[in-house]
């Protein structure tokens, strides 16, 4: 075999590989023996009141065949709520807080948008919240849950009971050990999203407001933005 034929052949392999190892989670529903181990995945995982890091985002249309990355931070405060900050290629920050998902463009006013102008990242923000309250009821009330674990990761499988839900996101694939390490969603239409998030760090409440007094920087500012939003 020529090699770029081997080169081909071992790049599909890859792929396949790991198309098959991402949807083997859906083989294995949680039950009363793996329910205890998932509590406890979510426990480690929400250990702490905020978490925040950087992320890159890869989306894929199929109907264009064509991806598309961004990379920004993100925070996720289990008091006030989330924020992705997007910084290439476009800045844009969303949040969403108890009162509703806010939006802002560039360096432009915050406004407040409605669920149904950005369904996907909407649901997959609410599911993110139902992770990080760490509630294993809260979570099989709205999803089918499925869970795998190998050693100290863990794979998270989860897919929407409501039908309508379904038709914004089909399913979402959660991978960890002590920390949130790779969210993977496919749309209503197939289409795969996938967040790998990297340099986490995490605090409690209590250490970030104390260190809004001491000190201004990113993960104050995106803090202090979710905290503040009315």
């Amino acid at each position: 075999m020529k090699f770029l034929d081997k080169f081909a052949y071992s790049v599909f392999y890859l792929m396949v590989s790991a198309t098959f190892a991402l949807g083997a989670v859906f083989d294995h529903p949680v039950n009363d023996g793996s329910r205890k181990q998932l509590t406890a995945a979510l426990e480690q995982m929400t250990s702490h009141g905020i978490v925040y890091g950087n992320f890159k985002q890869t989306k894929s249309i199929k109907k264009l065949n064509r991806d598309f990355v961004s990379t920004g931070n993100f925070m996720i405060s289990s008091k006030y709520g989330i924020s992705w900050n997007t910084l290439k290629p476009f800045a844009s920050l969303m949040m969403v807080t108890q009162s509703g998902i806010f939006q802002q463009a560039g360096k432009g006013p915050i406004k407040k948008i409605s669920s149904q102008e950005n369904p996907v990242f909407a649901e997959f923000s609410r599911t993110i919240q139902a992770v990080f309250s760490g509630n294993c009821q809260e979570l099989e009330k709205n999803f089918s849950v499925y869970f795998e674990k190998a050693g100290k990761n863990v794979v998270i499988g989860l897919v929407p009971r409501e039908p309508a839900v379904r038709k914004v996101i089909e399913s979402i694939v959660l991978e960890g050990s002590s920390s949130l390490d790779k969210m993977s969603i496919s749309d209503g239409e197939g289409n795969p999203v996938v967040y790998e998030l990297s340099d986490q760090k995490q605090m409690s409440e209590s250490q970030m407001d104390s260190l809004i007094s001491a000190e201004e920087n990113v993960p104050v500012r995106i803090y202090k933005t979710l905290r503040d939003n009315p």
